[in-house]
C-alpha cells in the first residue's frame, strides 16, 4: 500500500463477610507505575532512561499491555509513566544505541531484519542485530529522528495517526512530524526504604510511614497529623497514639508538590484505629478509597503487635496510575491542561462512568460510596502509607 507524501507532511456490616476474602495477594500490574517526570525535554542523548514522544501527537512509544514477549507490539499511547513507556538507551557502537524497554528487558526491534518500507517496529530479545541498534539525528527544537542501523530508514508513525494503539514503522525520511520524537529523561526512582525504617517496633505506639516511590517530589497530609514533603525514594514517619486509642474515621493522602487538586480529589489511605466491632477488640480496619477521586497510586501495608498474625493478606495495593485514560468526565485539568486528579461527580452511583472505571482498574479499593466490600482489618501496630507503589 502506497502513502502520499502530501499527507504525510501534514502528518462495615458487610465487613466480616468481606473479611473471609481480605487475604488477597498483593496486585501485579503487567505495567508497574513509576509517573512522568515533566519538563525533562533533552537536548542531547546519554545513555539513561528515557520516554520518547511523537511531536505529531505527544503521544508516547509503549509496548503493548506491557508485554514481555518477543514479537509485542509497539504502539503509541497515551503516556502514563508505566515502564511499558520508559527505555534504557546505551550505546552500542559507531554513533548508534540500543533501546531496552523497562518493563521486559527486550530492545525495539525492525521485524525480521526487513528492509521494506513499512517494515513493524516490534520488540525482540537483544542480540546486538542490526536491526535493534538505533541512530539519533538532532532535527532542532530537542526534536530527533531515530534510524534503524541497517536501513536508515525513519522510524515513522504510521499514517499520522493521533489513534491510540497506531503501530511504528520504518519508512524514508521527509522530516515529517510523524517521524520526529522528543526524547523526556526520566531519572530512576531511588530504591525504596528497606526494612521498618523511621518506624518504632513494640513501642505501644501506632505509627504511619509516609514513602515516596514516585519519580517526583509529593506532599502528603492526613487530618490528624502534621504533613511534609518528601523527594523521591524519601520517607516520614508520624506516631499518631497508643496501640490502644480509639481513633475514628482518619484519612491520609497526597499529591505532586505544588499541584493540589483540592478537597475531595485525592486518592485517600481511610482508617479506624482500634475498634471494637462485634468480636473483633482493639482492631485496627482500613481501606483505599476511589469514592471522590483518583490522583496518586496508594498501597497501605500493615505492621502486626509483636507475635501476633492477624495482618497477614492484609495488605491493600491499587499501584495503577489512573489519570490518563480517565473518562472525559471525571477529569481535572490543572492551568497547563494537565490532568491532575480523576474525580468521582457522581460519588453515590455505581453505574456512573468515573466508577466503573475505579472498579475495572482497582478490585481493592472502594468505586463509590455504598461500594463495601473491599476493607481490609487486623490487629497492627503500625502502617506503611506508599505512593506510586510498584505492585
Amino acid at each position: 500500500m502506497s502513502r502520499k507524501t502530501a499527507f504525510r507532511r501534514v502528518s462495615l456490616l458487610s465487613v466480616l463477610a468481606a473479611l473471609g476474602g481480605c487475604n488477597v495477594a498483593e496486585v501485579e500490574t503487567a505495567e508497574q507505575t513509576g509517573q512522568l517526570e515533566r519538563e525533562a525535554i533533552v537536548s542531547s542523548v546519554t545513555e539513561g532512561d528515557y520516554v520518547i514522544r511523537s511531536v505529531m501527537t505527544n503521544k508516547c512509544v509503549d509496548v503493548a499491555s506491557g508485554s514481555t514477549a518477543d514479537g509485542a507490539k509497539v504502539q503509541q499511547w497515551d503516556c502514563n509513566g508505566s515502564n511499558a513507556q520508559k527505555f534504557h538507551i546505551s550505546p552500542t557502537s559507531d554513533g548508534y544505541w540500543k533501546i531496552i524497554n523497562a518493563a521486559s528487558g527486550k530492545g525495539l526491534d525492525i521485524i525480521d531484519v526487513s528492509t521494506a518500507l513499512n517494515a513493524k517496529v516490534h520488540q525482540w530479545s537483544y542480540v546486538g542485530g542490526a536491526n535493534q541498534q538505533f541512530k539519533f539525528v538532532s532535527r532542532g527544537n530537542n526534536q530527533f529522528s531515530i534510524h534503524p542501523r541497517h536501513t536508515d530508514l525513519a522510524v515513522d508513525l504510521y499514517w499520522g495517526s493521533a489513534n491510540n494503539g497506531t503501530e511504528y514503522v520504518q519508512y524514508t525520511y521527509t522530516g515529517s512530524a510523524n517521524q520526529l520524537f522528543t526524547l523526556d529523561r526520566v531519572d530512576a526512582t531511588p530504591p525504596p526504604p528497606s526494612g521498618k525504617g523511621c518506624l518504632g517496633t513494640n513501642d505501644g505506639k501506632t505509627s504511619l510511614r509516609f514513602i515516596n516511590r514516585c519519580s517526583f517530589p509529593v506532599t502528603f497530609a492526613g487530618n490528624n497529623i502534621t504533613g511534609g514533603d518528601l523527594n523521591s525514594g524519601q520517607e516520614a514517619c508520624r506516631t499518631i497514639g497508643s496501640v490502644t486509642d480509639m481513633m475514628l474515621t482518619k484519612r491520609y493522602w497526597g499529591f505532586r508538590k505544588g499541584e493540589d487538586p483540592g478537597f475531595e480529589h485525592h486518592s485517600l489511605a481511610e482508617f479506624g484505629f482500634n475498634e471494637v466491632f462485634y468480636s473483633y477488640n482493639s482492631w485496627d480496619w482500613f481501606n483505599l478509597s476511589h469514592v471522590d477521586a483518583h490522583n496518586l497510586p496508594l498501597k497501605i501495608i500493615p505492621y502486626d503487635l509483636a507475635g501476633g498474625t492477624t495482618c497477614t493478606g492484609q495488605t491493600r495495593s491499587c499501584p495503577m496510575d489512573m489519570l490518563a485514560k480517565c473518562p472525559a468526565e471525571g477529569q481535572l485539568r490543572n492551568a497547563a491542561g494537565q490532568i491532575i486528579s480523576c474525580v468521582s461527580r457522581d460519588r453515590d452511583n455505581p453505574n456512573s462512568v468515573v466508577a466503573k472505571y475505579f472498579d475495572a482498574m482497582c478490585s481493592q479499593s472502594y468505586s463509590w460510596s455504598g461500594d463495601d466490600s473491599v476493607m481490609a482489618a487486623c490487629n497492627a501496630e503500625d502502617f506503611d502509607i506508599v505512593f506510586c507503589p510498584a505492585n
